[in-house]
């Protein structure tokens, strides 16, 4: 196997280990095991466990930014309908929900590194203008009428759906419900505040 397929297969797996049992209760050595490597092999790729974290989030940030736009743009002009906002919000949450434990550990991992602490930051400010242009663009397409003093508000609520209703879900949902159905769950209990003001 080549060295860039191992260092893929390492990234693979590392992000369903801290999915699945959490980064902080893992080892490096956890992950070796897991992977069937040896510790040594693992270190010869990524020098710790940290070091796979940090870029499996920064290939996150920039798979959000790119999401992010395509869904704004999606959400321009006339297209601006509930239903639009809806489909991009649901792309988003699958997103964040690939690397839930980035989100369900975010305070942890800001606390332990200043890089984690700046890379946390960028993924809430990308999904914090999200949802500022996606109302924007629902605003001025009459799609949804607020008064201004509840905007800040309702972008606030949008953006803590997103990244954080689909962990309230997993406590609550049946153990054989699919991450898909998860996400569509989250996605539409995401986006009902949203529809309440709907013109």
């Amino acid at each position: 196997m080549s060295a860039s397929a191992t260092k893929s297969r390492i990234l693979t797996a590392g992000r369903e280990l801290f999915n699945l049992e959490g980064y902080a209760a893992q080892s490096a050595v956890d992950l070796a095991v897991y992977l069937g490597i040896s510790p040594g092999h693992l270190y010869y790729h990524f020098k710790g466990k940290a070091d796979i974290a940090h870029v499996l989030i920064e290939e996150h940030l920039i798979e959000i930014a790119s999401i992010c736009e395509n869904g704004i743009r999606q959400c321009e002009g006339e297209n601006a309908t509930i239903e639009n906002a809806w489909t991009q919000v649901h792309i988003l949450i699958e997103e964040v929900y690939d690397m839930r434990f980035a989100y369900r550990e975010a305070s942890f991992l800001a606390r332990s590194e200043p890089r984690f602490r700046a890379q946390i930051s960028h993924a809430g400010t990308l999904i914090d203008n999200f949802c500022i242009d996606i109302i924007a663009a629902l605003l001025k397409s009459g799609a949804i009428f607020a008064e201004p003093e509840i905007i800040d508000g309702l972008v606030a609520q949008l953006a803590l759906g997103i990244e954080f209703q689909h962990m309230r879900l997993e406590n609550l949902v049946p153990h054989n419900t699919t991450p898909r159905a998860l996400v569509e769950r989250a996605a539409a209990i995401v986006m009902l505040p949203l529809s309440g003001f709907a013109n």
